[in-house]
């Protein structure tokens, strides 16, 4: 026992300064830890977050691809979020400190509302992508014109060459933002077909990856006959065109499909797809960023940018609209 008392300083002398050479070289190996070697990037002065779906469509990862390549050549930084994962960050918007922040609202509930209003109010800039749910002098829109998407709409219809259409026009909750505008892609649409058009409803796939194979069902059961379906999501049109192939109605109903698939594409080469309607979703991240940077140096940017869409049809490919 005494010989143990006797060495016990020296015991935990060495425990200490074994801990110690561990606990530098943790630190070391942080992310957190900064090192001058001549090489660091210079910290930018300005920093936005994004707050988008957690879902991987293209659409998001085109419209992050944007953002990131705009940051290359300004003064900011951004962060991404995923506003339905992670709601606690935009509630803390207001107390975070970012200069501002880009949001694709796609629903239009209590809750989101009255946190665009409180970070508004707190003077941060609010940039609303393809779904504007306030409207405020801090906030923005950045998107597609949807009259001028209905009316590419209707080129393509009369691309059917039919008289006295029956058409359905199929939104999803998995593009909300069309679906929060459908008044204006029908007027555009109604604008240009004028009196070929017979009969125009409205349905609505869910959340439900298939369930454009029930509508589609639904629609060729009912007593109305259809002559064109119009589609507003990608997955929904993969589903509806290949639910007309299993039913053999290849020819008798045509197709006006949504977004920039090959599968799609392959669709339109084979005459199963008349045209699809794309939007610039890498447009829309880069003009997002490029707006708050104006904000933040300037202090003023367009309140409205539209940045267009896109048409591919089996005659023309990258037919560009931005009327």
């Amino acid at each position: 026992m005494n010989r143990f008392l006797k060495y016990a300083p020296y015991i935990f002398a060495s425990i200490f300064i074994i801990f110690l050479f561990l606990s530098i070289e943790a630190l070391l190996r942080s992310p957190f830890f900064s090192r001058d070697d001549g090489n660091h990037k210079d910290v930018k002065k300005y920093h936005y977050a994004f707050f988008l779906p957690a879902s991987d469509y293209s659409f998001f990862k085109q419209l992050k691809e944007g953002a990131l390549f705009a940051t290359e050549s300004m003064d900011c930084s951004i962060t991404f979020h995923e506003i339905d994962a992670d709601p606690m960050s935009f509630t803390m918007v207001p107390f975070s400190g970012v200069d501002g922040i880009v949001i694709y609202p796609y629903t239009k509930n209590e809750r989101t509302v009255e946190n665009l209003s409180r970070i508004a109010q707190a003077g941060i800039p609010v940039v609303q992508i393809e779904n504007e749910i306030i409207r405020d002098e801090t906030t923005f829109f950045i998107g597609t014109n949807n009259f001028e998407t209905g009316k590419a709409i209707g080129k393509l219809v009369l691309e059917a060459k039919r008289d006295f259409l029956n058409i359905a026009l199929v939104y999803s909750d998995k593009n909300p933002g069309l679906m929060s505008d459908g008044n204006l892609i029908e007027h555009g649409l109604l604008s240009t077909i004028g009196d070929s058009l017979n009969n125009l409803q409205t349905e609505v796939s869910s959340l439900n990856p298939l369930d454009a194979e029930r509508l589609t069902y639904k629609l060729m059961r009912q007593d109305l006959p259809i002559d064109v379906i119009i589609l507003t999501d990608p997955n929904d049109t993969l589903v509806t065109v290949q639910a007309i192939i299993d039913m053999n109605l290849v020819g008798a109903i045509q197709v006006i499909g949504f977004g920039e698939d090959e599968r799609i594409k392959e669709f339109i080469n084979k005459g199963l797809v008349i045209g699809t309607i794309i939007r610039n979703p890498y447009r829309i991240g880069f003009s997002a960023v490029m707006a708050l940077q104006e904000l933040s140096t300037n202090g003023y940017t367009s309140a409205y940018v539209d940045t267009g869409i896109s048409v591919i049809t089996g005659n023309v490919s990258g037919d560009e609209t931005n009327e």
